[in-house]
């Protein structure tokens, strides 16, 4: 039921992303919510779950949004699994470390994309793209994670995200 349960969140999120955030744009700027949902879930749930929420949210992107197929799906991947690794080894009682993951995460996916252009020859300077796109999404993404990030531990308190199946008898 938890796979379920991440499946709507995500598709969820992307109607979400798609149409009503479109309007809360700042200079331009709209905040990457699935990046939030990545960290949340990789922080709450493992290095799996982050992988697994980054794989999923990434092909939804990369499918709604026409980009190249599995661009996004892999750096959300990566930051999932990078940020799951933090679950366990940090506490997560403040909303100071989820914040910073998100505002983290959104720096390296944009520096993903730098180095993506700058291999299919788009010519960006790094400094143009670091003060006017990356830091100002990574900033407005950090704004949304400690309300994300208190509605999902909510969520992982729940008993169905913690139950695992069997399909035998003892």
């Amino acid at each position: 039921m938890k796979y379920w349960v991440i499946t709507a969140i995500l598709v969820g999120n992307m109607i979400l992303q798609s149409t009503l955030l479109s309007f809360m744009q700042v200079f331009g700027i709209q905040p990457d919510t699935l990046m939030v949902l990545v960290c949340c879930f990789g922080l709450l749930g493992g290095n799996y779950y982050g992988m697994f929420t980054g794989l999923a949210g990434g092909l939804m992107q990369d499918i709604m949004y026409g980009g190249p197929l599995g661009l996004a799906a892999v750096h959300y991947m990566l930051i999932g699994y990078l940020v799951g690794e933090l679950n366990g080894r940090i506490y997560l009682g403040k909303l100071l470390i989820p914040t910073l993951s998100a505002f983290g995460g959104s720096i390296v996916r944009g520096l993903f994309m730098m180095a993506y252009l700058y291999f299919t020859r788009v010519d960006i300077s790094v400094s143009v793209g670091l003060s006017l796109v990356i830091l100002p999404e990574a900033l407005y993404t950090a704004l949304f994670m400690p309300l994300t990030f208190f509605l999902m531990s909510i969520l992982f308190r729940q008993r169905f995200m913690k139950k695992r199946w069997r399909f035998w008898r003892n």
